[in-house]
């Protein structure tokens, strides 16, 4: 038979039987109903054993007999604590998160909030819907944004103040919102309402005042029960509700329905075994400690220090007591010690006594040590030592490398901007009423989610995967007016193959290359015998100050980009001659066209030599 693992219990049957009876017991009435068991759990050889019946501590369901599980275990009588916080106390936050190095690294995280805000159509709500409708995101995107526009007006007005009782704008605000959360983790915001019911200011406390309370399975009590009380000179002194869209029997909560106990409580960091987060300054307190101690002994080196570790060596010659060496001790070290002046100068020693300076680890002074402490604790807010103004060495006085801000926009700043919009998203949604198409954005991300857009967007269409016209109808431009913008095309080094037609041009397997000009016409005069090479063609020359059009293009609507091409360039040469379009057909292929002065066009009456460059006719 094998023995039982490591720290593992065996009980006799006579054991297990007094534990169900304890279970019951305790239990009384409210024993579970338990799952269906395997007897073969309790009957095969070696077998797993089958489980004690369960003794719930929360009240089973009536529907299953069964209760719901707790969301972690914690402490007994929680809520009748004050204070619950078992890991780092509040005191130490608040005062690392003041020492110099900390308070660089949350100036810089608040750097974000200097960007603006605009208040926009929810992107994701405009997906859905054009998968819904199959309308382009532009077309929806703009009716929702005029639909809207009022309630975009009120948001935008309201949160230039958001807290109006202590004169709080959006930067000083959410810079009020950065510091609870890289210090505590701990983000409160009290939405205060004036008698009537309309919200008056959007008030951002301490969070280290307000301690979250649990329900029977550990997690957050809904409305109309206190989720979080707030804990003053040691007692609570007033209790809230949560700012939820359900209250606890599951019924939907009309935003505003409670005025005065309500309050928002959040968290960044969330683990399943307690309701407090873990703000950045925890987490590098570890890190931070060591920084304090080297800078706490080059503070005591310059204030506290006689010399450079040295003693004092005697000789035979010297018969002092204990108390005249303590004497002698105390009156030169309290005349050296922090006087860096005196220190310099030269010193008499009773006869007898040597100094003998110790030999001094340059290790300790170079600064390699602190820059490695620096980037620990920069590292811990998501920074990096060059962000704090500590520039790498070899970095030939570089401020930044764009590496370095990549990563920093990617890990840090994005995060942050992205919290803020949701908060702020949240708040305008359940306390304005805001509807919820609409989202507060962070001005900043939108440069790089454009630029991003733009990339995926290129490579579609070089792939063939959207066509020109789709490309500028999501970004909210007219489309192009030529055939070519709608059609799918691959781009590949020797130029543009268009998909459409490509099967006509070759049959499967042929490498179809981008369209090519047609040789020009051969002269009327000195055709080549039969059987002979035919002789070059010769294009006449063209007028002069006349422009010749670039190769031609096979199509009007192509020779009608390249004209307007050439007049976005500035008209560099006088001129620009038709290959494809005539006189007749201009007004209707390109009014532009036929209403420019400067455009020879193609004479269809002109014989063979029809569409080589100087052969059209200026339209006057």
């Amino acid at each position: 038979m094998s023995r039982p693992p490591s720290g593992a219990v065996t009980f006799t049957a006579d054991q297990v039987n007094a534990l169900v009876m304890q279970q019951k017991l305790a239990g009384g009435n409210t024993m579970a109903v338990p799952l269906p068991r395997p007897p073969q759990w309790a009957t095969d050889p070696f077998g797993p054993g089958t489980p004690l019946r369960p003794a719930p501590i929360n009240i089973p369901r009536p529907d299953t007999g069964r209760a719901e599980p707790r969301l972690f275990e914690y402490p007994v009588a929680t809520n009748l604590q004050i204070d619950s916080r078992v890991h780092v106390p509040w005191k130490i936050l608040q005062e690392a998160a003041d020492l110099p190095l900390f308070r660089k690294c949350i100036k810089r995280r608040k750097g974000v909030c200097h960007e603006d805000f605009v208040v926009v159509v929810d992107p994701k709500a405009v997906a859905r819907e054009a998968s819904a409708t199959g309308e382009a995101k532009t077309d929806i995107e703009s009716a929702l944004r005029k639909k809207y526009t009022p309630e975009i007006s009120r948001i935008t007005d309201w949160f230039q103040t958001p807290d109006r009782k202590n004169g709080l704008d959006w930067q000083q605000w959410t810079s009020m919102l950065m510091e609870n959360r890289l210090k505590y983790d701990a983000t409160v915001i009290y939405p205060r309402r004036t008698y009537g019911g309309d919200l008056f200011a959007l008030e951002c406390c301490d969070g280290k005042l307000f301690k979250p309370l649990l329900d029977e399975y550990g997690g957050r009590p809904l409305p109309p029960n206190p989720f979080v009380q707030q804990i003053l000179y040691g007692f609570p002194r007033g209790e809230y509700v949560a700012d939820a869209e359900v209250d606890a029997d599951g019924r939907t909560i009309i935003p505003g329905g409670y005025h005065a106990d309500q309050l928002y409580y959040e968290r960044t960091e969330f683990r399943p075994e307690t309701p407090y987060g873990m703000s950045d300054t925890e987490i590098a307190l570890l890190d931070g400690m060591l920084w304090m101690r080297r800078m706490g002994w080059l503070m005591a080196e310059y204030t506290e220090g006689v010399m450079p570790g040295s003693v004092v060596e005697t000789d035979n010659a010297v018969d002092w007591s204990v108390q005249q060496w303590e004497d002698w001790l105390r009156a030169i070290n309290d005349h050296l010690g922090g006087n860096t002046a005196e220190r310099q100068k030269f010193k008499l020693f009773p006869p007898g006594t040597h100094p003998v300076q110790i030999p001094e680890v340059a290790e300790r002074y170079k600064p390699d040590m602190d820059m490695f402490l620096i980037k620990l604790v920069a590292g811990d807010f998501g920074l990096n030592a060059t962000e704090l103004g500590f520039p790498e060495v070899g970095s030939l006085g570089a401020s930044f490398h764009e590496g370095e801000e990549d990563v920093l926009f990617r890990v840090t700043k994005r995060p942050d901007m992205q919290w803020l919009s949701s908060l702020a998203t949240k708040m305008a949604i359940r306390q304005l009423g805001m509807p919820p198409i609409l989202q507060i954005s962070i001005l900043g991300l939108e440069s790089e989610d454009e630029a991003a857009a733009d990339a995926v967007a290129l490579s579609q269409i070089q792939s063939g995967r959207m066509t020109l016209n789709e490309d500028r109808a999501r970004r909210g431009e007219p489309a192009y007016n030529f055939a070519e913008a709608d059609m799918p095309q691959l781009q590949v080094g020797r130029g543009v193959v268009f998909l459409e037609g490509a099967s006509a041009q070759g049959p499967p397997g042929t490498t179809i290359g981008p369209a090519m000009a047609a040789p020009p016409a051969a002269p009327a005069t000195g055709a080549p015998a039969a059987g002979g090479p035919a002789p070059p063609a010769v294009a006449a020359a063209p007028e002069d100050g006349a422009a010749k059009s670039e190769p031609p293009p096979g199509t009007a609507a192509l020779e009608v980009a390249a004209y307007r091409r050439w007049v976005r360039k500035g008209r560099q040469r006088g001129t620009f001659t038709c290959q494809v379009i005539t006189k007749a057909a201009a007004p209707a292929t390109a009014p532009d066209m036929a209403a420019d002065g400067a455009v020879v066009f193609k004479d269809a009456d002109a014989g063979p030599k029809a569409g080589l460059a100087g052969s059209g006719t200026r339209l006057s």
